[in-house]
């Protein structure tokens, strides 16, 4: 299947492309599920922390929700190029809403144990595969049909703004709802939302392209789509940054509850807002580059952007005070706008149209690199304490973007 190109070219605009009910649907589809993700990561965080009093236990729950995108993502990548994109996203959210129902029948029951809580967690990164080669991709390939390239990057930097939102809203409701109704009203919230988010898929409509009746060949086309990354400089340096922040940037998210709690002295609700705050930089920067970003400026924005965020979550790892903490993560999320935004739409207007599957699963590997960073803060929590486990991962994470910047210098070098 190739997801083809518009013979004539409109221009778009996010609320053009919000106006259109199947882009809408998928679009407030992700939106919903981010919410939860973000509120369910803080609420499951502060939780594993009260009841094992371990850092590492909370590193090892938080990466249950991203060792499936490093194992299954490539997978997932190369079926999208030759299956339903919609129907696998139905799939996908009718799972999640009924894992949150159970688990949220058992913690009102009180029956609920950890290895509950983690098990849903890695099935919610199972569904987390589906996010960039189905769901965005198909962003994408709507907003494509409209304005071609031009128009796939509108909508994926609308969605990775839509994130930042959810991002910001979703700890802090997290808090509130883990303080007000305990662990059974975040699933009984999930459950709602991803109910809701099935529905507008469904009521999207969206009339898939052609698919070959064959099975596509998984291997083949993961391979096919291997070999062409080493051909594309621009996506092989994009790879390369996306896996240097996922080991030794995001993991810092795992550590909040824990530097919230033996750093800072806050509950969950201050806690939350410590990671709003890195959602609030993300929304402001975000709103920056879909007004001043040109396509000749989108490698730049991506390489300062990640400097920029290591730079911030390096700065709150040493900070000592709450007000201190919240500059530093609103500054970090300013860089995190640019990252977010850029490595999608980069590997998806740079892959041929035959390929976005399977390239954009390979970036969702590349992220779903996450549980060795995780995994390394924290073991270094265990050993060092929270903040300089963390202060640890950010410079070995600068050091990955100065490599970055000897092998592919068109990221910094003026024209490129």
């Amino acid at each position: 299947m190739s997801d083809k190109e518009p013979t004539t070219v409109q221009t778009v605009t996010p609320l053009a492309l919000i106006r259109d009910v199947k882009f809408r649907g998928i679009w407030l589809a992700g939106a919903l599920g981010g919410m939860m993700r973000w509120l369910e990561m803080l609420a499951i965080g502060v939780f594993t922390f009260e009841v094992t009093q371990s850092a590492l236990m909370v590193a090892l729950v938080t990466m249950a929700r991203t060792v499936p995108m490093l194992l299954f993502s490539a997978f997932t990548g190369a079926i999208a190029d030759g299956f339903d994109r919609r129907l696998m996203l139905l799939g996908g959210l009718g799972v999640l809403a009924l894992t949150s129902a159970v688990l949220a029948g058992l913690a009102i029951a009180g029956r609920i144990e950890l290895w509950h809580v983690a098990l849903g967690t890695f099935i919610a990164g199972v569904y987390g595969t589906l996010e960039h080669p189905v769901r965005r991709s198909l962003l994408g390939i709507i907003a494509g049909a409209k304005a071609g390239a031009t128009g796939a990057g509108v909508a994926l930097t609308l969605d990775s703004g839509t994130n930042h939102c959810m991002r910001l809203v979703g700890p802090v409701l997290g808090g509130l709802v883990l303080t007000r109704f305990g662990l059974p009203g975040v699933y009984v919230f999930g459950a709602v939302l991803f109910s809701l988010g099935f529905f507008l898929v469904l009521k999207a409509q969206y009339q898939s392209p052609h698919y070959d009746a064959a099975v596509p060949r998984i291997l083949g086309q993961i391979v096919e789509g291997l070999r062409y990354i080493r051909t594309n400089p621009k996506i092989m340096g994009t790879l390369f940054i996306t896996m240097a922040i996922n080991i030794f940037g995001f993991p810092y998210v795992a550590m909040v509850p824990v530097i919230g709690d033996q750093i800072l002295g806050q509950g969950a609700v201050a806690t939350g807002m410590l990671l709003s705050a890195d959602a609030a930089g993300a929304l402001a920067g975000a709103l920056l580059i879909a007004n001043f970003a040109r396509p000749h400026h989108f490698s730049a924005i991506y390489f300062y952007c990640s400097i920029v965020f290591l730079g911030g979550v390096l700065a709150f790892s040493l900070s000592q005070f709450y007000a201190l903490s919240l500059v530093f993560l609103f500054l970090s999320g300013l860089g995190v706008a640019g990252f977010a935004a850029m490595q999608s739409t980069i590997v998806f207007t740079a892959a041929p149209p035959e390929m976005r599957g399977r390239l954009m699963g390979v970036l969702a590997v590349c992220i779903g690199v996450n549980p060795l960073g995780i995994l390394q803060v924290g073991i270094l929590a265990d050993w060092f304490g929270g903040a300089l486990a963390v202060t640890i991962i950010t410079i070995e994470g600068l050091a990955a973007i100065l490599v970055a910047a000897l092998l592919w210098p068109h990221f910094w070098q003026r024209g490129n």
